[in-house]
């Protein structure tokens, strides 16, 4: 009978022992919810939170800045395109820049320059390249008359390639290769856009200029002629060399430029044109300027050149890297 009473006894408890820990949260979460020091905490984090969260920011905007302020009373030609097109940031850009590569390919007047496989340099006093100098040359597409060439002069010349399938090694001519690419910046897994040097997807070591000089003991060198040829990285790198300020250190400078059809973007077409303009605006002046076949239709625009270099400040104002 005792038995009996005492289960009677506990089922209410068994039956609302289940409900009871719902509650007890409940009238914890009313009594800090209504107590202020509590609020103000919860606001003060709500807020931190929505200060603290990424804003987009649009890509800056750079101003068309011709190379020549002359330039704007300049009439660009059109080539049959509609006004929609000529009119905007892209075009007019690309437009300055061709004028400045067709109308002013020489802006230093070489009296002795010399053709040096499928480039060349000026041989003017000053600018002369002779033992012990060093050549760097980027981008290679199994063509080595450039560096053979300057090897032949009795240059130390280091070539560079990742998309050859090579390894490292001393060519008979004595010129150095390494299948590193150049780029602004450190990594050993760069996945290159696909043309016609690269047919499938694939990884490869890139550096930039300051971090190769340093691998290979050339700290505080002076580079005699640089040579850049990347298909299109071109642009990014001159921009690292400008910030860097490593162009005080090069006597002759040799580049090809790209504008493909979809690569870089049309809407970068300004900051290119400043960094372009920014080379002549340090002292580097092309003695040898040769165009590509132009492709001016919209959808499958393209400018390429190849320009070579004289550093006018290099004789003044020689620095370490």
């Amino acid at each position: 009978m005792r038995s009996i009473y005492i289960s009677v006894m506990l089922t209410p408890i068994r039956y609302w022992g289940k409900y009871l820990a719902p509650v007890l949260l409940f009238i914890i979460f009313l009594y800090i919810s209504m107590d202020p020091q509590y609020t103000n905490i919860i606001k003060t984090e709500n807020k931190t939170a929505a200060f603290n969260k990424p804003v987009y920011k649009p890509p800056e905007k750079v101003p068309v800045e011709p190379v020549n302020i002359d330039d704007w009373n300049v009439k660009l030609p059109a080539y049959n395109v509609s006004i929609n097109i000529t009119e905007t940031a892209w075009w007019r850009s690309a437009a300055f820049l061709q004028w400045d590569l067709q109308h002013r390919s020489i802006d230093y007047r070489c009296k002795r320059f010399k053709s040096v496989g499928n480039w060349w340099i000026c041989l003017d006093p000053g600018y002369k390249i002779k033992k012990p100098c060093l050549v760097y040359s980027f981008g290679i597409g199994f063509d080595f008359s450039f560096d053979d060439a300057m090897a032949s002069l009795g240059c130390e010349v280091h070539s560079f390639d990742p998309s050859m399938t090579m390894k490292a090694h001393v060519r008979n001519t004595s010129v150095n290769f390494h299948p590193i690419g150049l780029s602004h910046s450190n990594t050993k897994q760069f996945s290159p856009r696909r043309d016609m040097y690269v047919r499938r997807n694939t990884t490869w070591p890139v550096m930039n200029l300051k971090t190769i000089m340093d691998l290979l003991g050339h700290k505080g060198r002076l580079i005699d002629v640089l040579k850049i040829d990347v298909e299109g990285y071109e642009w990014n790198i001159l921009e690292y060399l400008l910030q860097e300020n490593l162009f005080k250190n090069i006597k002759q400078f040799m580049l090809e430029y790209h504008l493909f059809p979809s690569w870089p973007s049309k809407e970068d077409y300004p900051k290119l044109l400043k960094i372009y303009k920014s080379l002549h605006d340090i002292g580097l002046l092309k003695f040898v300027t040769a165009m590509h076949p132009l492709n001016l239709k919209p959808k499958s625009f393209n400018i390429q050149a190849d320009v070579a270099y004289v550093n006018t400040l290099f004789k003044s104002n020689p620095g370490k890297v």
